[in-house]
């Protein structure tokens, strides 16, 4: 009985040290949901220590490694996390050495309900994307220093608390995130048409209704990493042929006041000073130039402009236009779509 009793301490033992010595991907998660103040207390209980912190008002930079113990394989075995946090967004990243960590932690992202390219073959991939809700997860082996190493990189988006304008779309960067937040059943994938020829995957918000929008993916692959969000009366899809049109004007609205629908007359007296238009001598006709004169910063907001019978008026047939002149001409020029880019965010 004795016997017995002690194999059974000396099991549990020996799977409490190694439960200290590995750190996996769901001790990553259970750490990007804890309080800033909790993180410490965390780490030092899995048997990291803090290795350096950076902070200031608005972010904190902190790194911790594992503490090593005598034995040869502990001295080889290398991990370490490194910690980012941000007003909208926390970003941890496991740094390990053994292989069967990071394989095992695929699976158990897999086995998590994360979404991922199924096309591609996760034991050979150099990097893989997970998505969840407002996580994602990047798993990456690379070579540094002659020794493989792999990571497992977390993002965790902050969920919205408030969309009161139309720049609050930016905070969504993937399709899944849209999907956790507003339904299933009110984003819908799509194509965008980026010029008559060339089409790109996107999402579409509310679809037909006076809240659409679209938002273009720089991954197209994954449906990540937000290019810009596109916010019309009509949309620029393939979808939207077989929907009507609105019947007023789109409800989002720019911080500055810019809606859809806007007369220019509207649009000057918010930039409170004149702009350019390209005209029809210019392959980008109707749209504002890019530029930073009066309250509206044209290159981080791209509006296109529409204006009905008005293309083979003698006031565009030029190069660049006036928006004054347009005005005074009493020109039905409005304001068709906004493009607001993330990269201005």
């Amino acid at each position: 009985m004795k016997k017995v009793l002690l194999i059974l301490i000396l099991q549990n033992f020996a799977a409490a040290v190694a439960h200290c010595q590995s750190f996996s991907v769901d001790e990553l998660i259970t750490l990007s949901n804890l309080p800033s103040n909790n993180i410490d207390h965390f780490m030092r209980k899995k048997g990291f220590v803090l290795s350096g912190s950076i902070s200031d008002s608005v972010t904190m930079r902190a790194g911790f490694i594992q503490k090593l113990k005598s034995n040869k394989k502990d001295i080889e075995t290398k991990r370490s996390i490194d910690i980012y946090i941000k007003n909208d967004a926390k970003c941890f990243t496991l740094h390990t050495s053994v292989l069967n960590e990071y394989i095992e932690g695929q699976q158990r992202i897999i086995k998590s309900a994360f979404i991922y390219d199924t096309l591609k073959n996760v034991s050979k991939a150099s990097s893989m994307l997970f998505q969840k809700d407002n996580i994602t997860i990047m798993a990456t082996r690379e070579v540094r220093d002659s020794i493989m190493q792999y990571s497992f990189e977390l993002k965790q988006k902050s969920i919205p608390s408030s969309l009161k304008y139309a720049e609050d779309l930016l905070q969504f960067d993937s399709h899944e995130f849209l999907v956790s937040f507003f339904g299933e059943q009110n984003v819908k994938k799509d194509l965008y048409y980026l010029s008559e020829k060339e089409l790109k995957k996107c999402s579409v918000l509310f679809s037909g209704t006076p809240r659409q929008a679209v938002f273009v993916w720089g991954d197209e692959i994954n449906l990540n990493n937000l290019s810009y969000v596109i916010v019309s009366n009509v949309l620029p899809t393939e979808g939207a042929k077989k929907i009507n049109p609105l019947s007023g004007n789109n409800e989002w609205q720019l911080k500055n006041g810019i809606y859809p629908g806007m007369a220019i007359k509207d649009l000057l007296k918010i930039n409170e000073m004149d702009f350019d238009i390209y005209g029809n001598k210019s392959e980008l006709a109707f749209i504002v130039k890019p530029n930073e004169y009066g309250k509206i910063d044209f290159k981080k907001t791209a509006v296109m402009l529409s204006c009905h019978g008005c293309f083979d008026n003698k006031i565009f047939n030029q190069k660049l236009v006036s928006a004054l002149d347009v005005a005074k001409a009493n020109l039905p020029m409005l304001v068709f779509d906004v493009v607001i880019y993330s990269s201005f965010r």
